[in-house]
């Protein structure tokens, strides 16, 4: 009897693969489709770093494992709906005397079918479908906000890099500023305060170098977390690609955003519960088949003392129960109200980051026209005083002041194009990836 137990055990549909040990998530979950994150700026760097985080970010890890848990959901409500066997043995051993014993065995099998007439099972059925149609929509929109978070923390690198490179051109500067001066002042014609100031300049030059040093290496182990690995990383060279105003967005776009997708999806699903919490509250019904020695209650039932088989339908429906499956009913009713309003907020702030991107692309475009404005004004102004300091009408602490601010204005160039590819970013983000 303990061995055929045994073997039937082994006769559930569990495979070996489920009985053993469980496998390592990060190396087991992975992404089937591309990543709905298209925007690269067009920078070689940032594309490979989109595709490492893709792959390797913790967060998509997370997310494919809850897309994992609503496929097993799925697998459990359709198994609802087949066919229960269950095999098994009962056996006895008694009788009138403890010194005289008698016992008894014999094998059953019971069937069992849930007849759903109300469509309770089948409306749990598309719940847990489209459960899984969210838990989908929110792996992407996952992978499209580990594409951005990339992108906005390569653009922050590349920032930090530029601002060191400024730094030490600005310290460079502060250098021969300070050289000049000492000069000046061993001869007579500056005053020490002069010299301290400028030793203060090279001071605070060279702890922004730091600084921005310290930026990079942050940014780039943020790059190694998004990742999964660290890495040295060097940044593409080269200005910022701006590429042409976004044209007109279509009213469908905001339709085609994970978040908005997911929460229509989990709308249906508390649709669906409410019209399963419904069919639950009417008549039940179930068929059985028994072979060997089925249900005492069949017996009885059938007015025989042992039976080799049975078939038997049962109709039941409870009367009373103090109101559980009306508040059930409520309460699914509450779910699917949350949902719709969950819908209708997604919609709107769908939306609104769309126009706060639109408007945001247009102001960081004008800030980069009147960043280049103020870089050619500065690139005339320090040509203008190469040809004074030629002529002798300019002493080098002047041509020092004016290539520092036509430095300092270049930088504010590469700012501003910054700011424009994150507006890109932000835009992409709100579109939905495109």
């Amino acid at each position: 009897m303990a061995g055929l137990a045994m073997a039937l055990c082994g006769c559930a549909g569990v495979t070996a693969a489920d009985r053993g040990p469980r496998g390592d998530p990060v190396a087991r979950l992975a992404a089937s489709t591309p990543s709905p994150w298209r925007e690269d700026l067009g920078d070689p760097t940032l594309r490979g770093l989109l595709g490492k985080a893709d792959a390797g970010a913790l967060d998509i890890k997370v997310a494919l494992a809850r897309l994992e848990r609503a496929d097993a959901e799925v697998e459990a409500a359709d198994a609802v709906r087949g066919v229960n066997a269950i095999a098994g043995i009962e056996a006895a051993v008694g009788g009138r005397t403890f010194h005289a014993a008698g016992s008894a065995a014999t094998p059953t099998l019971e069937f069992t079918k849930d007849l759903d007439v109300w469509g309770r099972l089948g409306f749990a059925r598309q719940a847990a479908r489209s459960e899984r149609d969210a838990a989908t929509t929110d792996a992407a929109g996952v992978r499209l906000l580990v594409g951005a978070q990339t992108a906005r923390t390569y653009l922050s690198f590349r920032a930090a890099r530029d601002a060191e490179a400024g730094a030490i051109r600005r310290r460079e500067l502060a250098e021969q500023a300070l050289e000049l001066v000492t000069e000046r002042a061993a001869r007579g014609t500056a005053a020490q305060r002069d010299v301290a100031a400028r030793r203060e300049a090279v001071r605070a030059a060279a702890a922004e170098v730091q600084q921005c040093q310290d930026d990079a290496g942050l940014q780039a182990a943020r790059l190694g977390d998004l990742t999964g690995g660290r890495s040295e990383i060097a940044p593409s060279v080269g200005p910022l690609p701006v590429g042409p105003p976004p044209g007109p967005t279509p009213s469908a776009v905001v339709d085609a955003r994970p978040d908005v997708q997911a929460a229509w999806a989990r709308l249906a699903a508390a649709d669906q519960r409410r019209a399963s919490a419904i069919a639950a509250s009417r008549p039940q019904f179930q068929i059985a088949a028994a072979f060997g020695a089925p249900d005492a209650a069949i017996a009885t039932l059938l007015d025989l003392r042992a039976l080799a088989w049975a078939v038997a339908a049962n109709v039941s429906h409870q009367i009373l129960d103090g109101g559980a499956r009306r508040a059930g009913i409520h309460a699914a009713t509450a779910e699917a109200d949350l949902a719709d309003l969950a819908y209708r907020q997604t919609v709107l702030t769908a939306w609104s980051e769309v126009r706060r991107a639109i408007v945001a692309d247009a102001e960081a475009r004008r800030g980069l026209d009147a960043a280049q404005a103020a870089a050619a004004a500065a690139g005339a102004a320090l040509r203008a005083g190469e040809a004074r300091h030629a002529a002798g009408a300019a002493d080098g602490l002047a041509m020092v002041e004016l290539t520092g601010a036509a430095a300092q204005a270049s930088q504010g160039v590469s700012e501003a194009r910054r700011r424009v590819a994150e507006a890109r970013i932000e835009l992409a983000l709100a579109r939905g990836g495109g």
